[in-house]
């Protein structure tokens, strides 16, 4: 009987050990499928998160004017595009690299602070507002004091490429930063498309015609007729000059900076009309 008593104890204890170990194995891949199930590459955003990663429009305004204020902006900008490019859409970072980039020496659209609509500045009670967000397109107002006088400058933007960049700063007294550097773009007049600012191509001399192509430090000119080639150089002043022949030279003198026209004095003292051909 004791025996018998033993023997039931001891299958017991064997199918209950089983039971537990069953259930053990059952527990630890349940939760390794969870974890696989659940799991997503950290690339994939899920429920739409992507759209929350994106800065809000106001910081963008915000890193504009630090950037600015500490000499890094992108206005006034001549080695660095993507700086531009970072801030605003195409049409006004065009306008902006194009300003930037003009002939030496000339005077840009900028001639002011394009961030806080003066010449001089002395600026308090500066403040980002939060943004007025409308599916791509945003506003963001900033406002501030210059001189004692309050401004209010308005930031347009858009969404672009999955970030918010700005499309146009609208002034309180100027009007819109887009609008004024299209009308003074559209203001230069253009130059002569036949005119390369250099002193190169083919002349009519008179009847006849000749060819300059600049070599090192000289010019080649190659006569349709008479004397074949010759070698000019620069003397200054809108002439180029032959090497000396019993004393005397053949001179090109140009009546404008970019060598479209002038008069062509040939060593024998007889003058001629020049004019660029192409």
């Amino acid at each position: 009987m004791k025996n018998l008593k033993f023997t039931h104890y001891f299958l017991f204890i064997i199918i209950t050990t089983a039971a537990c170990g069953s259930n053990a194995i059952t527990s630890s891949n349940t939760e390794v499928n969870v974890n696989t199930a659940t799991s997503q590459p950290a690339a994939t955003p899920a429920d739409g998160s992507a759209a929350a990663q994106i800065p809000a429009p106001e910081l963008l305004v915000a890193d504009l004017y630090k950037q600015h204020d500490a000499n890094k902006s992108p206005f006034f900008q001549k080695k660095d595009r993507a700086l531009v490019d970072k801030f605003f859409t195409k049409p006004l970072a065009d306008l902006i690299w194009k300003d930037s980039n003009g002939p030496e020496g000339e005077m840009g659209v900028l001639v002011f602070d394009p961030l806080y609509d003066a010449q001089d500045t002395d600026i308090k009670d500066f403040a980002v507002g939060k943004a007025n967000i409308k599916g791509e397109t945003a506003s963001v107002m900033v406002n501030f004091t210059n001189f004692a006088e309050k401004h209010a400058i308005l930031f347009t933007m858009k969404l672009t490429g999955g970030n918010w960049k700005i499309d146009d700063i609208k002034y309180d007294k100027l009007g819109s930063l887009l609008k004024m550097m299209k009308e003074d773009f559209a203001s230069i007049p253009k130059k002569d498309s036949s005119s390369n600012g250099e002193f190169e191509g083919k002349y009519q001399v008179g009847e006849t015609t000749c060819t300059v192509k600049p070599v090192k430090m000289a010019f080649e000119i190659k006569w349709a007729k008479g004397a074949g080639t010759e070698m000019f150089f620069s003397k200054g002043e809108n002439t180029f000059e032959s090497e000396e022949s019993d004393g005397k030279t053949n001179r090109f003198v140009f009546d404008d900076e970019n060598y479209n026209s002038g008069t062509f004095y040939r060593r024998d003292g007889k003058t001629f009309t020049v004019s660029r051909i192409r």
